[in-house]
């Protein structure tokens, strides 16, 4: 696989096993192995992650295709189940799988119930510049502003997880009586018709739907992400906490594999594209506007803190809230 050139356009993999890939070095000599000799401990190099059917996520499957695992000596099965599922992956790691997928809202619920994770590595970051999610009022009615949603119907995938969360927290700023609000449950696929038909008032949505209901004309309300944060980490990849221990390596690996294809798509957007369309069942006409994700592998406890603080202030999950210190692996390298 050849790496482009550096230019100011084209974003750079983060870290040391970033700069490891885009050098063309791997870390198999070290880690990524499955056999020990003497009493030396070696990394697992068979690794089983799941994921859900969405661009954010997709990263892997860009690795797959690219042989980038195999670069990294990792030997790496994807399963992906519907987003429904997903605060059901923490509870699945150590056992069925070694790494998942996450998003804040999820990863925190989970950490607070009990589930001894770690925040791996992110996944992509919402910014002004790249935004995956907004708000969008109908084109003929009288909502004009985030504020004036109040005693209006709006459409939520769900009533709960990360953009529900964001939600209730661009409400919030904006100085919306959450209770005044009617947040009616509506699958992303049926937003757009929805609005149309007048059923709600507004929705909030997500990448890649976005560009098909700004063309119908409706208009923006805001990114609800960046309520919390800006730019804001909203996917991150998370492991059961002992097989992060006793595997860095093998983390390090697969975090330098999805940088290194993270690198590729910068410059290959339309292959990057093609691929994901149909990999995800994403019509091409869609697929071809629509922006890829953010993708950054990075992380820190700082890019968590805004969402322990949403969710403290949502008051959607009952117990101990983790500190993000605790929740966050950081290595010696970082």
């Amino acid at each position: 696989m050849t790496f482009p050139a550096p230019t100011e356009s084209v974003r750079r993999p983060r870290g040391v096993p970033a700069l490891l890939a885009a050098l063309g070095l791997t870390m198999t000599a070290a880690v990524g192995c499955s056999a020990s000799t003497g009493t030396e401990e070696v990394d697992d190099s068979t690794v089983r992650v799941v994921l859900v059917d969405a661009a954010p996520p997709s990263l892997p499957l860009l690795a797959e295709k690219n042989g980038d695992f195999t670069a990294q000596g990792l030997d790496v099965s994807i399963s992906s189940l519907p987003s429904t599922h997903i605060t059901s992956f923490a509870s699945s790691l150590g056992g069925e799988y070694d790494i998942a997928w996450g998003t804040p809202a999820d990863v925190i619920a989970a950490a607070s119930q009990g589930q001894d994770i770690t925040v791996i590595a992110g996944a992509y970051v919402d910014s002004d510049e790249r935004p995956q999610a907004q708000m969008y009022a109908a084109e003929s009615g009288t909502v004009d502003s985030a504020t004036d949603l109040s005693g209006k119907r709006l459409a939520v995938p769900s009533l709960s997880g990360t953009l529900f969360l964001a939600v209730l927290t661009s409400l919030n700023r904006a100085g919306v009586d959450i209770d005044g609000v009617r947040l009616v449950e509506v699958p992303f696929s049926d937003m757009l018709r929805t609005l149309d038909a007048g059923r709600v008032d507004a929705i909030a949505t997500v990448q890649p739907y976005m560009n098909a209901v700004e063309a119908a004309g409706h208009r923006p309300l805001g990114d609800p992400f960046l309520s919390v944060d800006s730019p804001a980490v909203a996917g991150m990849w998370i492991a059961d906490r002992a097989w992060a221990e006793k595997n860095p390596g093998t983390i390090s690996s697969f975090v330098a594999a999805l940088d290194s294809a993270d690198w590729w798509a910068s410059s290959h957007e339309r292959e990057a594209r093609a691929f994901l369309s149909s990999a995800l069942g994403t019509p091409r006409q869609v697929a071809a506007t629509a922006p890829l994700p953010d993708w950054d592998s990075s992380i820190s406890p700082e890019a968590l803190t805004p969402w322990i603080e949403a969710v403290a202030s949502s008051g959607q999950v009952h117990g101990t809230l983790p500190k993000a210190e605790e929740l966050v692996s950081v290595s010696e390298e970082d």
